[in-house]
């Protein structure tokens, strides 16, 4: 799965997008998701109804939906999420489909050393 969701990396912003035309972060995880028959809403306002699946941060595993706020991180309701693509040591890395001008489209982020922790939600396990 990660290397699948990695092979659309620089596939650019798209609001709305859900196909490799251009995606939007839930759009991504929809299509990428979908291709491995998981079934997953398709916009982040619906995944609170996933959070019975959350586990912790320390027992995250690859392939796992990490959800974050919008950019208000004081707004704490799912505005952006990504897949696990990584975890060693310290690092979590996850790909995402990001409307940030640093990183426009589908992106790999080293969670820990971005603005992530502040606006984490939680990680579903799907």
């Amino acid at each position: 799965m990660v290397s699948y969701a990695r092979s659309f990396i620089s596939t650019k912003y798209v609001w709305g997008g859900s196909t490799p035309k251009g995606f939007d972060c839930s759009g991504f995880i929809h299509y990428i998701y979908n291709n491995y028959s998981i079934k997953i809403p398709r916009t982040t306002s619906e995944y609170p109804q996933l959070f019975t699946q959350s586990v912790t941060l320390k027992d995250a595993q690859v392939g796992d939906l990490i959800v974050f706020t919008g950019t208000n991180p004081s707004v704490r309701k799912p505005g952006h999420a990504g897949i696990i693509s990584e975890i060693k040591n310290d690092s979590i890395k996850f790909v995402h489909s990001s409307s940030s001008q640093k990183h426009f489209g589908v992106t790999e982020t080293n969670y820990y050393k971005s603005g992530y922790p502040k606006r984490f939600l939680t990680v579903v396990r799907m």
